[in-house]
């Protein structure tokens, strides 16, 4: 199994081991900056870690089984960040008209995949990713902290799908195909 760059030890720095006060009984808890969470010594309360960011949750298919015990609130709250995040930069740099009916179509992806009990993840990112200019992708993905291996996954399956899409075409692309 592929091993999220963010988690893998040979990458850390020296701030990958850190402590933080519990907020019920004021304990110093260390975390390893990939714990999902740690449980108190002395009051027995679960914390989550103050500096993951949960945002890979959006588009990892190991999410679930890398993330353990983290509360689903908390997870969706981190991956709208995430999402926003990505929305407030692609608004930066594209037409507004074009921007808002891509806001629209992401909805509608996300409500759909929902239905279904799936999660849009790739397909949402490629639907943001889709209209910036190749050579932004990368400044833009750095921006948001996505990981290098989904920047790379974006950037194969942008090349899979056929230019010049308007986003009712682009959205239809990527929902009525099961893989993209």
């Amino acid at each position: 199994m592929m091993r999220c760059p963010g988690q893998d030890s040979r990458f850390w720095k020296e701030d990958a081991i850190f402590e933080v006060q519990c907020p019920h009984c004021g304990e110093l808890i260390e975390f390893f900056k990939d714990d999902t969470t740690r449980r108190c010594r002395r009051c027995n309360q679960v914390l989550v870690n103050p500096r993951m960011d949960f945002g890979c949750a959006l588009y990892c298919q190991y999410a679930e089984l890398c993330l353990g015990e983290v509360p689903r609130e908390l997870l969706k709250e981190r991956s709208n960040l995430l999402k926003e995040r990505i929305a407030f930069e692609v608004e930066k740099s594209l037409p507004k008209e074009i921007f808002q009916e891509i806001s629209r179509f992401a909805k509608t992806m996300e409500e759909r995949f929902k239905e279904q009990g799936r999660s849009p993840g790739l397909k949402l990112l490629l639907l943001y990713f889709y209209y910036l200019p190749r050579n932004e992708l990368k400044e833009l993905a750095q921006k948001v902290r996505l990981p290098e291996p989904v920047v790379d996954e974006i950037s194969l399956n942008l090349r899979k799908l056929k230019d010049g899409l308007n986003p009712q075409e682009l959205y239809e692309a990527l929902t009525s195909k099961e893989e993209v």
